[in-house]
């Protein structure tokens, strides 16, 4: 099975890091606009508010994560068009 998610923000990375649990032969390719993944939007009140000060405590993976886990991921590509 292949599975293609586009948008590697909170939602999409646990999409494709259930799956990659569920399924470990499931080929997963993510596809992300910006250069950085699971930022947790959730903590940006904390963030704004001084509780801390390094943003990358709201990054629940890094890339080199992710690609560990094996999941294809491609950062900075925005997906304009799905041809299904």
């Amino acid at each position: 099975m292949k599975v293609i998610i586009i948008g590697g923000i909170a939602a999409g990375m646990s999409a494709a890091a259930k799956l990659r649990r569920v399924d470990s032969k499931a080929q997963v390719v993510v596809y992300e606009k910006c250069n950085y993944i699971s930022f947790g939007a959730c903590g940006l009140p904390y963030y704004v508010g001084g509780y801390f000060e390094d943003e990358k405590r709201m990054m629940a993976r890094t890339p080199e994560i992710v690609r560990d886990m094996g999941i294809d991921l491609h950062l900075e590509h925005e997906v304009l068009k799905v041809d299904v």
